[in-house]
């Protein structure tokens, strides 16, 4: 599992996921052989490749081979307009990357991460509002802390629910699963330098190991501790989280 500023990946077996709605948007492709793609409604499919938007019930299984996640962080650039790259809608998925087969190859090579996402070739994402490009960017570099949208809101001049709205049209997801994002990156980040998952947790600024654990099983469709008994590798690389 790999995390960058813009993008969070994993590349490996299958993870058995329950249902989940991610934070952000997430990409599935499948490496080696097809996934089965689930969703409450729409039964089940097998894919090469499925786009799942923010906060979206669904599930994908790898019961052969490996399977590329890539999770964009929508205040990023690269992986944020990969939904738009895809062939096929179902509900409110995406199936069929146009780069999936190029994608797959790259995986196969063991390209790094940084040359698997310049290959998503989707069209340039539209632009954000500066100003809730920089409340992103606040939120990502100081995740422990507390944000509460009307205050943030009177900053900027704005009502309260006109900056809900410019938020979740800019990102993709609410201002409150943008924090919760932000928080598990930070976990991610503690677990990689040695620290525990409860101190990790407390120090992204979970209320609770309670609150941190039903994020993440909302997030990724399994626990942390499930996580890592898979044997997962962390490798991240970005600006350190400010203090």
């Amino acid at each position: 599992m790999w995390i960058r500023p813009d993008h969070a990946g994993y590349l490996g077996p299958n993870i058995p996921v329950v249902d989940h709605a991610a934070a952000v948007d997430v990409l599935n492709i499948a490496v080696d052989a097809p996934l089965i793609f689930e969703s409450p409604g729409l039964g089940t499919r097998r894919v090469r490749s499925v786009y799942a938007p923010a906060r979206v019930p669904h599930r994908v299984l790898a019961p052969e081979g490996r399977v590329l996640l890539l999770f964009a962080d929508p205040a990023g650039h690269s992986a944020s307009s990969m939904g738009a790259a895809m062939d096929e809608t179902v509900g409110r998925f995406g199936v069929g990357h146009r780069a999936e087969a190029e994608i797959a190859a790259a995986c196969r090579a063991g390209e790094p991460p940084e040359m698997i996402v310049r290959r998503l070739a989707g069209p340039a994402a539209a632009t954000v509002d500066s100003r809730i490009t920089a409340v992103a960017n606040a939120i990502r570099a100081y995740p422990q802390r507390v944000y509460r949208a009307p205050e943030l809101a009177a900053e900027l001049g704005l009502s309260t629910s006109h900056f809900l709205r410019l938020f979740a049209r800019g990102t993709g997801t609410t201002f409150r699963r943008y924090q919760q994002w932000a928080r598990l990156r930070r976990v991610v980040y503690a677990l990689a330098s040695g620290q525990d998952l409860t101190r990790g947790a407390v120090e992204a600024g979970f209320a609770s190991p309670s609150h941190f654990s039903d994020t993440f099983r909302n997030t990724f469709g399994l626990s942390a501790t499930e996580l890592l008994h898979t044997g997962v590798v962390f490798d991240v690389v970005g600006p350190e989280f400010a203090e």
